[in-house]
């Protein structure tokens, strides 16, 4: 899926619009979904932070206020995300130890 490095002036809307739907439907993070699309991580990030932006805020009427907590109320939500995924994945090891150390005895 690897591309060639492209200029700014060569990117059309729909080519970021694509970039940006591979990135968010991959589940990546951005640094490795830019590695394997060819696009610098900074470019690809702000093309991904402004979808982002325009589905919480459509019409641009918002607050900046209202945007900035929504943002924050998504980051928390991912981390907690990551925190219950190693929680459940910690939890499977240790279970996984303990029943191969009652399975020795």
């Amino acid at each position: 899926m690897a591309r060639k490095e492209r200029k700014a002036g060569e990117v059309t809307a729909e080519f970021r619009a694509e970039m940006v739907r591979l990135t968010v439907e991959s589940g990546k993070p951005i640094t490795v979904m830019a590695k394997e699309l060819g696009i610098d991580h900074r470019k690809l990030w702000t093309w991904v932070d402004k979808a982002r932006l325009k589905t919480i805020d459509p019409d641009g009427q918002m607050p900046a206020e209202a945007r900035r907590r929504i943002r924050a109320l998504e980051q928390q939500n991912a981390r907690l995300a990551r925190d219950l995924a190693f929680e459940k994945k910690a939890g499977a090891f240790f279970r996984e130890l303990d029943r191969d150390e009652n399975d020795s005895l």
